[in-house]
């Protein structure tokens, strides 16, 4: 008997998001903001209007890719590599969100597999920044071969909290 884990793996499909998905796109990270404001956001999202539209068509003409579960968006995650051509080895990780009810289900080892897979070609190390709290996004990266190299503190402020950032890195054997 297959596990409601692993029969709902079965049933992901992971894609690419394209801007035909700007409207699903907007609709899952405007959850991730409301819901973890720690984690999520960015300049063009705090103007909003067309500022935010032109950030998330730059972000999905790049590597964006989507976990669809009984054809809804329940998961997106990006990668890029570095602009700086001396920094062209490094590939980064961002904006990984999996909608609540669909976590605990191997929806974001998918996603992180996913874009490891499309990096390793690419760079020699993949980076990301997680929020210190998000324990279960840590486990996550862990399992996918991540690793805590340092601590960037008090990196985000919410009203009187602060919060920090675990940085981690995969390294590739090239």
């Amino acid at each position: 008997m297959a596990s409601h884990a692993s029969s709902a793996q079965a049933n992901l499909e992971i894609r690419r998001l394209t801007l035909d998905d700007l409207n699903l796109f907007r609709e899952i990270r405007a959850e991730a903001l409301q819901n973890h404001p720690q984690t999520f956001g960015s300049h063009e999202e705090d103007e909003g209007g067309e500022a935010m539209v032109a950030a998330y068509r730059h972000w999905l003409s790049g590597t964006i890719v989507g976990a669809f579960g009984c054809g809804s968006l329940i998961g997106v995650a990006g990668f890029y590599v570095s602009a700086d051509k001396r920094s062209q080895h490094r590939g980064h990780i961002f904006t990984v969100y999996v909608r609540k009810n669909s976590r605990g289900h191997g929806v974001g080892d998918r996603l992180i597999k996913e874009l490891l897979a499309h990096a390793e070609a690419r760079v020699e190390q993949v980076h990301l920044a997680v929020v210190s709290t998000e324990i279960a996004a840590i486990k996550t990266y862990e399992r996918n071969g991540f690793e805590i190299y340092g601590t960037d503190p008090r990196v985000v402020r919410i009203g009187d909290t602060v919060y920090d950032n675990h940085l981690m890195v995969k390294r590739f054997s090239h």
